[in-house]
């Protein structure tokens, strides 16, 4: 069965992001895989330190969705567009992925304690149109490579503002039943 691990990123309940993440994760549902939301503006949690003794750092709200994201096959991070890139709790709630390195992850070839084969699904939606902002995942390649995501998959919605305007985005509404449909069988779900 496929697990599923979903970052609402959004400090905004119900908005944009959140109902295409949501759509995805019940898509998943009803094909037989099993999902975790954690809305990140529920939860008390701070950046990630290497001074920290726990690999996963401190021990806040955040543990034990980072316990979710290494246990599950496929990581959903969601978020609209804030100051041309990911909201501050998405990128707070990533800095903290940090600790899935291993300590030698500067020359080690295997620098990540995650599994190879998860799938990192990014959900962004934007106010303005598809020629602002591109899309996050090659911003983060790099940082995605390390930690072990080879299946990177986007989906995007653009030019959706008012609570709801993305339940109006045929097109994405689309693509996110068609990726969770075959998430969900690639793993046996």
């Amino acid at each position: 069965m496929t697990r599923i691990a979903c970052l609402l990123g959004s400090p905004r309940p119900g908005g944009n992001s959140d109902l295409l993440a949501g759509r995805l994760c019940e898509t998943a549902e009803s094909h037989g895989a099993a999902s975790r939301c954690h809305a990140l503006r529920d939860l008390r949690f701070r950046g990630y330190s290497e001074t920290d003794s726990d690999p996963y750092g401190p021990d806040d709200d955040l543990a034990p969705v980072l316990a979710d994201v290494k246990e599950a096959d496929v990581v959903v991070m969601a978020t609209p567009i804030y100051f041309c890139n990911m909201t501050g709790l998405l990128k707070q709630a990533f800095d903290r992925f940090f600790g899935f390195f291993k300590p030698d992850y500067v020359t080690n070839p295997e620098p990540s304690i995650l599994d190879r084969g998860k799938t990192l699904v990014l959900v962004q939606v934007q106010g303005e149109g598809p020629e602002r902002y591109d899309d996050l995942l090659g911003h983060y390649g790099p940082a995605l490579d390390k930690l072990g995501f080879a299946r990177r998959e986007l989906i995007r919605s653009c030019g959706v503002r008012a609570p709801g305007d993305v339940l109006n985005d045929k097109a994405a509404l689309e693509r996110a039943d068609t990726l969770a449909a075959g998430l969900a069988r690639a793993q046996g779900g």
